[in-house]
């Protein structure tokens, strides 16, 4: 009866870890500098950041100026340009990569004042890095048209107003995003302020960001999470 008992609670186990699942939230904030292309002009556009009340953190960021990738980008191209690189801050557990078979969906909030909306997302699970996919095109864009103008903070997904989006390739261990502009606009350019990926089936809030406990402090400075930046206006 005893053995029994171990073998159930046992199976019980196995099976509630296949229904595990991850969610990462992800500061802009914290790109990487030498591997980032942050306050460089690269092809007529620049990345910058600013002061914004309804970021979760407080800043957004964009990369404002007269290129424009949906228009005149060229696909199909390796690196749109230019770019930042962001280490997840947590690695993504043993029996939840892709390879798995989870299904990792990438989200991102944005704020669209005009009808310039989108970025391009590659991830990688190496350094040096190999971007995946290789490839940029259409399919690994945060874009939906039907945002156009809203000038409101939203989270967007990888295939809402973009039909046959790609999914992320997502290993177990360290992963590192880069994100690149694609549409943009010398003032009218998109925002963006944290990256959620996760793969649980749900979509990311603003209250579970701010509880989410992400550092969004520099790695070398003393780590604040977004909820405490809140509480302190």
């Amino acid at each position: 009866m005893k053995c029994r008992l171990i073998i159930l609670l046992i199976f019980m186990a196995t099976g509630l870890c296949g229904y595990a699942a991850q969610v990462i939230f992800i500061d802009v904030a914290h790109y990487i500098p030498a591997d980032s292309q942050f306050g460089v002009e690269v092809k007529g556009n620049k990345w910058i950041s600013f002061a914004d009340p309804e970021a979760i953190g407080g800043r957004a960021f964009g990369s404002p100026g007269d290129n424009n990738y949906g228009a005149d980008g060229g696909d199909p191209f390796l690196a749109a340009e230019p770019y930042l690189v962001i280490a997840f801050p947590v690695d993504v557990k043993a029996g939840e990569s892709t390879a798995d078979g989870k299904v990792w969906v990438p989200w991102a909030r944005m704020r669209v004042p005009s009808t310039f909306n989108s970025f391009y997302w590659q991830v990688s699970s190496e350094r040096p890095y190999k971007w995946k996919p290789e490839i940029i095109t259409n399919a690994i864009r945060w874009n939906d048209d039907g945002i156009n103008n809203s000038d409101k903070w939203y989270w967007q997904d990888n295939t809402t107003g973009n039909d046959g989006g790609a999914f992320p390739d997502i290993a177990a261990g360290k992963n590192y995003l880069r994100v690149g502009a694609r549409e943009s606009d010398p003032k009218l350019f998109p925002h963006l302020d944290v990256i959620c990926f996760r793969n649980d089936g749900g979509t990311p809030t603003f209250n579970e960001a701010l509880t989410s406990g992400t550092a969004v402090e520099p790695a070398n400075k003393l780590a604040v999470t977004w909820g405490r930046i809140r509480n302190t206006h």
